[in-house]
């Protein structure tokens, strides 16, 4: 079973909308899960938010981060984000592929450092 957790990472706002000022445009948010033995792994994303209606309209200082997570579960598929990250937890138990490395003849290339053209 994998347990999820929210945390809201940026907002974006316009000064004026609709008669209105500082109004939350956009939200940007890390999604993480993790299963029973501990192994994580997350989902960033941003969605866009809709105009407030101005008898519902929540001025920024009065906002919670848990009002602002659910306007993002109402503008971003959570069940997509749910098998992105089963699935990277998955290849994390299982992986589908790794670097093999239990040959002695196989050269493996080290990227090379850019060297500073100021130099």
């Amino acid at each position: 079973m994998i347990t999820y957790d929210w945390k809201i990472t940026a907002l974006k706002k316009a000064p004026t909308l609709d008669g209105l000022s500082d109004v939350i445009t956009g939200i940007n948010f890390k999604y993480t899960g993790t299963n029973e033995d501990g192994i994580t792994d997350y989902f960033s994303g941003a969605c866009p938010i809709g105009a407030p209606e101005s008898d519902t309209f929540t001025a920024i200082a009065d906002l919670t981060e848990v009002e602002v997570i659910e306007w993002a579960k109402a503008n971003h598929p959570v069940e997509h984000m749910q098998e992105v990250i089963t699935k990277k937890i998955n290849e994390k138990i299982t992986p589908k592929s790794e670097d093999v490395t239990e040959v002695s003849w196989l050269e493996v290339e080290v990227p090379t450092e850019i060297e500073d053209a100021a130099e």
